[in-house]
């Protein structure tokens, strides 16, 4: 599915495969792998896909085209994202469309993670969004460089953009969270 939407908006900006690999720094086979739902791409991928397709990560995954009207999203409704490289995983609670104006877009992201899992063996990186997410359940660490912060059920946290970070639960039980991103980052 998230292929098809790649190759959907890759062909309506007129772009080759060709194109869109150089320009995302990956080959045009992985591109091709990609595109016909062979491979599940890795968040860094995505994220320079979307980017060079000018579009918020979550756009690969939207059927929707405007955010300009109220929208009711079921609880089984909700889009679903898990990367091949990132152990949370994230439920969208904004509808989202592949509005190329991120901002004015915000999203409102539902996350776990399970005991003693980091949520990325990369660093984490919006340089363009900040970020807050409140804890629901369980205990959340934020790594930024030598600094840990711990957030527990009720407490929240605040970033700025460009902070590089890493996620871990240190808790025995799955960390439940609703993070606050803006502009879209996804």
């Amino acid at each position: 599915m998230i292929g098809e939407r790649i190759k959907e908006i890759r062909t309506e900006l007129g772009l080759t495969a060709r194109d869109l690999a150089e320009k995302a720094n990956v080959t045009p086979g992985y591109i091709s792998q990609i595109e016909r739902d062979l491979i599940r791409p890795s968040m860094n991928v995505l994220m320079k896909i979307a980017d060079v397709l000018g579009v918020p990560v979550a756009g690969l995954f939207s059927q929707e085209e405007s955010q300009e009207r109220v929208v009711v999203i079921p609880r089984d409704g909700r889009t679903k994202i898990k990367f091949a490289d990132v152990h949370v995983e994230y439920e969208f609670l904004t509808p989202f469309g592949r509005n190329r104006d991120r901002s004015s877009q915000m999203e409102v992201v539902h996350y776990t993670l399970k005991p003693h899992e980091w949520g990325s063996s990369k660093i984490m990186l919006h340089p363009e969004s900040a970020e807050c997410s409140v804890v629901l359940s369980g205990t959340l660490e934020y790594h930024v460089g030598d600094d840990v912060y711990t957030v527990v059920e009720g407490g929240c946290i605040y970033q700025p953009p460009n902070t590089p970070h890493q996620l871990y639960n240190p808790g025995d039980t799955v960390m439940d969270a609703i993070a606050v991103v803006s502009p879209a980052y996804f």
